[in-house]
């Protein structure tokens, strides 16, 4: 907002009546108490907001979450709209793939990682991708494994665009892909500072870009805006659906432009398994021209938490497990034996530029009912209005809002579905401990690599280190087996282990390979 131009009282003034004309004048409560550095500090984020529009927002908000019935012109997605890895054969992969390289060689393709959460629920307050006790051999980060991942993609996607142009590797230009790393408030700096001091994990520091989501207010239940302090809103960031408006205005978008990039995988950063910048994705998105490509996986069990792309009076959909009407989610094609609604959504999706660029325009509209904001219920440390006491409540006292980075689908005039099998892509850490946590993650990564050895012709021998219950009550065992993505990205590269037992170890490159 703003009222420049204005001297000081002019300015409170201005706030005073605009918050109050917005029901929202309790914000003054304690503004005579304050300093006058903390009342210009206060008022520089009145400033920042609009009251009348938040009061919509909040509004929209609740009323959507009250709208929690069941869809009737719910329609599972047709299947032209899908194609699967598990199904399509190896020609149709590996044209994908070729694609994508190609695309990827000619420096067109960008990687977004929303990266604006803690690890809380980890016991941690550092942001996730810093996040040190995963329990990995190679005691790696969940941001080294993903610097690493696209430092091996650049190398392979040079090496196929010098095998198809019969070029030496030497002659070919080193390929870029930019890491556009999407922090929030209580991430940006930790975020800046970790990579820095990790010399970035080997990538050039010109071709990361870090940005910031965007904050809103907290809101108690009536609506109300929560005070952090006497001089503060409480705000939250605004969800990874903040990333289109801040891919905007922190100008990302401008710099892809400027770089020729025309596609651009967004993914979560918690995903131990994600395939950065997928070749396989990236082409499937050119082959089939569209705006979004969303990597879903088969559902596996009808109750299973995982929100599913279909739709809605005859536009795309996500519908969250919990909305979803049980007998609707339990339905099985008797032709296929699938779940009828499979097609499982995992924060993982592939956008065109141009699609990006459409989006902030579309949001700057008032009458805009694509992005409505979600509510969290949450316990929100507050100053009490009464006492001026900071309370920290111990159920929940207010709510948190959230844009989902998935509800702009419906605006993409061409969608498309990819399947992918959640054994070699999705492996979220999202809890301490139990279904997906550390454990789960380096468990689910082991898999994958000793699953790479074994379709190379090899075998990995060692010894159990750590034990884990399955969720179908049978004990699997851990040897600490990995393979670093600057050997293999995605299982290429291992045919040396051909009729070879290796023992259990870190495996950088192949002076680690010890035989049995």
């Amino acid at each position: 907002m703003g009222t420049i131009g204005y001297d000081r009282p002019q300015r409170v003034h201005a706030m005073r009546e605009l918050y109050t004309a917005a029901g929202q004048g309790h914000v003054f409560t304690f503004w005579d108490e304050l300093s006058n550095e903390e009342q210009d500090e206060f008022l520089l984020q009145l400033e920042s907001l609009d009251p009348a529009t938040l009061n919509t927002i909040y509004t929209q908000a609740t009323a959507a979450s009250k709208n929690s019935s069941i869809f009737a012109d719910l329609t599972p997605l047709g299947q032209e709209e899908v194609k699967s890895t598990l199904t399509a054969s190896p020609e149709e992969k590996q044209d994908w793939a070729n694609l994508g390289l190609e695309a990827i060689a000619q420096n067109k393709v960008a990687v977004v990682l929303l990266a604006g959460g803690q690890g809380t629920r980890l016991g941690s307050l550092l942001p996730k991708g810093c996040y040190r006790n995963l329990g990995l051999p190679s005691h790696k980060t969940l941001f080294q494994i993903q610097a690493e991942r696209i430092q091996k993609l650049q190398d392979l996607a040079r090496i196929d665009h010098a095998k198809r142009t019969n070029q030496p590797v030497e002659s070919v230009p080193p390929v870029v892909i930019p890491w556009c790393i999407m922090t929030s408030g209580p991430t940006r700096q930790q975020t800046e500072l970790f990579l820095e001091e990790h010399n970035y994990f080997g990538l050039d520091v010109k071709n990361i870009i870090i940005f910031e989501q965007g904050v809103i207010p907290c809101f108690d239940t009536n609506g109300k805006f929560l005070l952090n302090h006497k001089n503060q809103i409480a705000t939250s960031p605004n969800g990874n659906g903040g990333l289109y408006w801040a891919m905007h205005s922190e100008g990302v978008l401008d710099e892809l432009q400027k770089r020729g990039i025309q596609y651009a995988h967004c993914y979560s950063v918690d995903n131990i398994l994600i395939r950065i910048g997928d070749p396989v994705g990236i082409g499937h998105a050119l082959k089939s021209h569209a705006d979004v490509t969303a990597k879903v996986m088969p559902k596996t069990m009808a109750t299973e938490p995982l929100g599913v792309i279909c739709r809605l009076g005859g536009k795309i959909k996500v519908v969250e497990y919990s909305e979803m009407d049980p007998a609707l989610a339990a339905l099985v094609d008797p032709k296929t034996g699938e779940f009828v609604y499979r097609a499982g959504n995992i924060c993982n999706q592939i956008c065109s530029l141009d699609f990006l660029q459409r989006i902030p325009g579309i949001l700057q509209a008032k009458d805009q009912d694509v992005l409505i904001y979600h509510l969290a219920s949450k316990k929100i440390p507050h100053v009490d209005l009464k006492t001026g006491q900071r309370v920290s409540p111990q159920k929940p006292n207010g709510v948190k809002l959230e844009l989902f980075v998935f509800d702009v689908f419906p605006l993409a005039e061409k969608f498309a579905c990819l399947e992918v099998e959640r054994s070699r892509e999705f492996s979220p850490m999202k809890n301490a401990s139990g279904l997906d946590s550390p454990s789960t993650s380096r468990r689910d990564l082991e898999r994958l690599h000793i699953r790479w050895i074994e379709e190379a012709g090899g075998h990995v021998e060692g010894k159990d280190l750590e034990h884990l219950s399955t969720a179908n009550g049978f004990t699997e065992a851990r040897i600490g087996f990995e393979i670093g993505p600057r050997l293999s990205y995605g299982g290429e590269g291992l045919e040396w282990v051909k009729g070879k037992t290796i023992k259990a170890g870190v495996l950088e490159n192949l002076d680690d390979v010890q035989l049995v």
